[in-house]
């Protein structure tokens, strides 16, 4: 119980910090969860398991506007050069630049980097080489070009709202794919409620290749009760080579919809 009051409270300060209002309400629990999860050396060995969680969720709705049902998308490639590497990703970029609903937060202070693209004004190398030179051998992408990862931190935390809004938000459905996970238990994705309840937790299957693999979980609810999903990616931080370290690329999710 404490640990859960600590928690909001962390949240709420950061919240706080970008005008947003964080409403916490007791929700209904769901059924048992549908899990969706593949890995493999190559896009193709994931895309079954990504097709079949996109179909759960319904069609892509884009970017802004609010629907009643349906997904939403974040591939990364699309972030523009200013917020890429060498540059930082502002963590409420997919609620306000580009509004999807979804803000993001970690316990580290350095902050969310997007990888940079190969043609660039700064020349910056792909695949997070701009921290390890080994790192473009080692990450591999599921849709090219961009990655995404915390940097000082193994923890991303995703909040939902109605996008470009700062009315709280839950999801039926959350999914992230993930490259370079080369252990059982280094990388997970949790689900909680409203109240800060555990839904369900889950590990990230390994790849089966020591570098450039690709990962697929994504987990799917009957309702949409997804408050807060907490990302592990791996068990280093973005800095030096070294097992387990991981970073992401597309995330998909449920359509936000509106807490009452």
């Amino acid at each position: 119980m404490e640990k859960n009051i600590m928690k909001k409270h962390w949240l709420s300060l950061a919240i706080a910090s970008f005008g947003l209002t964080l409403i916490f309400n007791p929700v209904a629990a769901s059924a048992d969860p549908e899990v969706f999860e593949a890995s493999g050396a190559t896009p193709a060995d994931i895309q079954t398991a990504v097709d079949a969680f996109r179909n759960f969720l319904g069609d892509n709705n884009g970017v802004g506007g609010t629907f009643p049902t349906g997904r939403r998308e974040i591939n990364w490639d699309g972030v523009p050069d200013a917020f890429s590497a060498p540059n930082l990703l502002p963590a409420n970029f997919f609620n306000s630049n580009s509004p999807r609903g979804v803000v993001f937060f970690t316990p580290g202070t350095a902050g969310f980097q997007v990888s940079a693209n190969s043609i660039n004004p700064t020349n910056t190398p792909v695949r997070f080489g701009n921290i390890h030179p080994v790192y473009p051998a080692l990450f591999s992408t599921f849709s090219p070009q961009r990655l995404f990862s915390a940097l000082d931190s193994t923890i991303t935390e995703n909040l939902f709202f109605i996008p470009g809004t700062a009315h709280s938000a839950t999801v039926k459905g959350f999914g992230a794919v993930f490259t370079d996970v080369n252990v059982d238990d280094s990388t997970k994705i949790e689900y909680f409620d409203v109240a800060g309840n555990l839904l369900f937790s889950q590990n990230v299957l390994p790849g089966p290749t020591n570098r450039g693999s690709l990962s697929f979980l994504g987990v799917g609810f009957d309702t949409a009760n997804v408050f807060l999903v907490r990302i592990t990616s791996g068990d280093r931080i973005l800095k030096t080579p070294s097992r387990d370290v991981v970073v992401m690329d597309d995330f998909i999710y449920g359509e936000p919809q509106a807490l009452p």
